[in-house]
């Protein structure tokens, strides 16, 4: 923000020297991205086969899938994308209101949380039907997640959409596998 003084031509700028961000911010972020990517990562290695899958479960491999089931590749960089915006969305969120309203909080735990147990659900406990619920109730949650977030700070909202639309797709490959 510039600000006059008395001589029009010398321009001061308020804030100048001062850090955009605190410590504690960068004590957030780094917090937010390790909820979000390392609890992200601890489950793709635990859903994985010498994770707590059994070394031989080729379970996965010999479900009949869509065609246009994705590259096994794909996933992950997908997902640690999508990982990265969800940290910086609640990061976002954070720096507009801290910790002060329960309920985006509330909201955002839970969808990460349904978000962190649906590779357990599905590719440990095997349970397609059980995995199809958990993925639905994580779209609502990420849906009702960007309501609240979007009100906060428009962009922290929008970084969510390409979760929700990520999600929507894997929930109707997740069905399809149900099915089939």
């Amino acid at each position: 923000m510039v600000l006059m003084d008395k001589n029009p031509v010398e321009l001061r700028y308020k804030n100048v020297g001062k850090p955009r961000h605190t410590k504690k911010d960068v004590v957030m972020f780094v917090g937010f991205l390790l909820l979000v990517e390392g609890g992200g990562a601890l489950m793709g290695i635990l859903s994985q086969p010498n994770g707590v899958q059994r070394p031989d479960d080729d379970w996965f491999d010999n479900l009949v899938k869509p065609w246009w089931n994705p590259p096994n590749w794909l996933f992950g960089p997908v997902w640690s994308t999508l990982y990265f915006m969800i940290a910086v969305s609640a990061f976002i969120v954070y720096r507009k209101i801290g910790f002060h309203q329960a309920l985006p909080w509330m909201v955002f735990f839970v969808q990460i949380t349904l978000n962190f147990a649906w590779p357990l659900i599905f590719f440990v406990g095997h349970q397609l039907l059980g995995g199809f619920i958990d993925i639905i109730l994580m779209l609502v949650a990420i849906i009702f997640n960007i309501a609240v977030f979007f009100p906060i700070e428009r962009s922290a909202g929008l970084l969510l959409l390409p979760y929700a639309a990520w999600v929507t797709f894997a929930s109707y490959l997740n069905f399809t596998l149900w099915r089939l």
